[in-house]
């Protein structure tokens, strides 16, 4: 596995090599193998609890308009000639949460016009508008998984995720008091901070 950090840890050593298996299998099946950096899982039975804390590698970047798209700004409307389809649909959606249904049309699927009106105009650097962020899949992705490789019935879980880094916990019973304390334990044995 081409992570740089893999480690699972339990007090019922024998279970190890198996949560090592699963994770590997849920984590290959989910093709996040090379989207991970560091992970590393801390299962209790006995308490019960799962926590596994973990860096992304590199992220993917933002898609901007100007990635897939020319803008051009012409008397009364800003057109965009549109040179790849994939993010069109997130583009529209975009197009009008921002300025309204009502000002933004399709003429064809290679186009759209934006109504640029004096009491509301387009913003002029139109182009670096993030249409999406590959990295909300990436980590609906990643929870799914860790869903996964969690002990079934664990069905009180908490997750977070900021800028490459995360962790998940779960438990049959409510999660520890001391929850941050575990996970910042084990980020610093990972050779992280939180």
């Amino acid at each position: 596995m081409p992570i740089d950090h893999f480690v699972i840890e339990s007090p019922e050593a024998g279970g190890v090599q198996s949560y090592i298996d699963i994770a590997n299998d849920v984590l290959l099946d989910h093709t996040l193998v090379k989207a991970i950096a560091k992970l590393h899982i801390w299962i209790d039975p006995e308490y019960p609890i799962f926590i596994a804390v973990g860096k992304l590698g590199r992220l993917p970047p933002l898609v901007r308009l100007r990635d897939f798209a020319e803008v051009t700004f012409e008397p009364g409307k800003v057109k965009l000639g549109i040179n790849e389809e994939t993010h069109l649909a997130a583009l529209l959606n975009r197009l009008w949460e921002t300025y309204g249904k009502n000002r933004v049309e399709q003429p064809d699927r290679w186009s759209v016009e934006i109504a640029d009106e004096p009491d509301l105009p387009v913003d002029r650097n139109l182009e670096e508008l993030v249409v999406t962020d590959p990295t909300e899949g990436l980590v609906r992705d990643l929870i799914y998984a860790l869903l996964s490789i969690a002990p079934e019935g664990f069905r009180v879980r908490e997750y977070w995720y900021d800028d490459g880094k995360f962790w998940f916990a779960a438990s049959e019973n409510t999660l520890p008091d001391d929850l941050s304390g575990r996970i910042r334990a084990l980020f610093e044995r990972m050779g992280e901070q939180l």
